[in-house]
């Protein structure tokens, strides 16, 4: 399949396993040259190292917290220092802790927040304005993991999906004639 993404940059979040290594990999074996983050080091250029053996694709590994604010900039920042600017940016993290309201402590919910929703708005903050530079092309799509639980009911942390669904109607105005999505 040829999805038009030569020389195009990505970043994605949290790609050293499951559905953020998944989308490095189509990514990169799309002819992108992909930027992917994880908190452990040694797992994130172990992804790397076998995504460009399998792809022939450039990627890049930064280890980066994605509910750091200061690991988001320096993410960002590596990016447009080494390929200039970010056309995909694919927001992941890990899934939250699963629960119920009365077995999750504060903690918990603020961790859960950060994880899920501000992790999107942080990311998505620090790289519109490169696809903003570029004539308004880009994309910016976002995944997330649900708990490792057979018991999910209402109260799970994941609630927070439709608010970082949400986040492209808070745009800027500058970004409405564009082809941003």
């Amino acid at each position: 399949m040829n999805l038009g993404l030569q020389n195009k940059i990505a970043i994605v979040a949290a790609a050293s396993q499951g559905l953020g290594r998944a989308a490095a990999r189509q990514l990169a074996l799309e002819g992108a040259t992909v930027v992917i983050c994880s908190r452990r080091e040694e797992a994130i250029t172990q992804a790397a190292q076998e995504l460009r053996e399998e792809s022939g694709s450039v990627v890049l590994p930064v280890k980066a917290d994605v509910t750091k604010p200061q690991d988001i900039s320096h993410l960002v920042s590596e990016a447009e220092q080494r390929f200039g600017t970010v056309h995909i940016l694919v927001n992941n993290a890990g899934g939250p802790p699963a629960g119920d309201l009365l077995s999750l402590t504060d903690e918990d919910w603020l961790r859960g927040h950060d994880l899920t929703l501000m992790s999107v708005v942080r990311l998505t903050r620090a790289v519109l304005p490169l696809m903003v530079r570029q004539n308004g092309a880009g994309s910016s799509p976002s995944i997330r993991s649900s708990p490792n639980s057979p018991s999910m009911n209402c109260c799970s942390l994941p609630r927070f999906a439709p608010a970082s669904a949400a986040l492209p109607k808070c745009w800027p105005t500058s970004t409405q004639n564009t082809t941003l999505r």
